[in-house]
């Protein structure tokens, strides 16, 4: 990097993908195997930059594949391993990456992707966009798969997230996926370096190690008779549902005499924050309600937040949030939603 290891606690002039990278190394990646696509690029070509570095030695594999579908193979691979693996994609890529998800899911695979969401559907555009949420959190892969999926709001917690979802990818064996788009990806920040612990996973007797040694496991998510499936499958739902209890997390900013409660996740939120400060000098009671994690989503705290409040949802894509709290809150719930890659204003979408 030519600027040596940083510790925690420092203040630096970062950029999103950069720290990304950063955060990774510092929590002990092992492996990155990738393919370009804008606008997730600049993480791959950081990560390709540090191959080697003696700073940190267990960053050992750097591959750019011929393909996502050739990535999210070697990614099975790694983690089947327990390997720290990771990969940075966007929705096309992503896309291509799903059957291997799906197997990964099913056979109880960890390891780490980034998806930089960029507007869609199709090839779309390379602007910033949440329209990947519906995609990501509801099945990200065939057969019912889901995966844990972390969504950040700035550089600085882009980082704590990375650190954070490969702890949550081992100490679950499931893929977890943290949800950016272009804006957090690309803009640089002055943050404070989070304090970042390398992940050592312990239980590892579950892996295949192949020549290592040790004894043999077989990893698989084909069970062809019915009632090993359905076994299987039961599993992997009271897996989830520990999961669901157990990993949950949100913010609540200005709640309690608020009037109107805005949710909002991402960059969405960092606006939606800023609308909340200067319309309260107004007069106006807003409230923020940004869920960390999407996937599984802080429904219980939302609804006990936004009990006799007006609520407003606000997102960059089609208002496929908004359907999925409408759902959950009733048809009352209001929408500002701001597809094809624009930023969302809040202040004069309120007015």
């Amino acid at each position: 990097m030519g600027r040596g290891r940083r510790e925690g606690g420092g203040l630096e002039l970062l950029r999103g993908a950069e720290a990304i990278g950063l955060a990774a190394l510092m929590s002990g990646v092992e492996a990155y195997f990738g393919y370009p696509i804008t606008p997730s690029s600049e993480i791959m070509e950081f990560m390709a930059s540090e191959q080697g570095d003696p700073r940190f030695p267990r960053y050992r594999a750097f591959v750019q594949a011929s393909s996502e579908v050739e990535a999210v193979n070697m990614l099975m691979g790694a983690g089947a391993a327990g390997h720290l693996a990771m990969t940075a994609t966007s929705g096309p890529g992503l896309s291509l990456m799903a059957e291997g998800i799906s197997y990964s899911v099913g056979t109880e695979l960890p390891f780490l992707i980034v998806d930089v969401n960029r507007g869609g559907p199709g090839l779309g555009n390379v602007e910033p966009e949440q329209s990947d949420y519906a995609f990501v959190t509801k099945s990200l892969g065939h057969g019912g798969s889901r995966a844990i999926v972390l969504a950040p709001q700035g550089v600085e917690e882009a980082m704590e997230h990375v650190n954070r979802g490969f702890r949550l990818a081992f100490e679950y064996r499931i893929p977890v996926v943290i949800l950016t788009d272009a804006i957090i990806v690309h803009m640089r920040e002055t943050i404070r370096i989070p304090a970042i612990k390398e992940v050592r996973p312990r239980e590892l007797e579950w892996t295949a190690r192949g020549r290592m040694g040790g004894a043999r496991h077989l990893l698989t998510s084909m069970y062809l008779e019915p009632h090993e499936m359905r076994s299987h499958k039961e599993a992997l739902m009271t897996k989830w549902r520990r999961i669901e209890t157990e990993v949950r997390s949100f913010e609540c900013i200005m709640c309690d005499d608020a009037d109107t409660l805005l949710i909002a996740y991402g960059v969405a939120a960092r606006k939606a924050r800023g609308a909340v400060a200067d319309l309260r000098k107004h007069g106006i009671r807003l409230g923020l309600f940004r869920p960390v994690i999407l996937n599984p989503f802080p429904w219980e705290e939302l609804e006990s937040a936004a009990e006799g409040r007006e609520v407003v949802v606000v997102e960059m894509s089609e208002g496929q949030l908004h359907e999925d709290v409408s759902a959950r809150l009733g048809p009352l719930v209001k929408s500002v939603a701001v597809p094809g890659g624009e930023i969302v204003d809040v202040e004069e979408a309120l007015a």
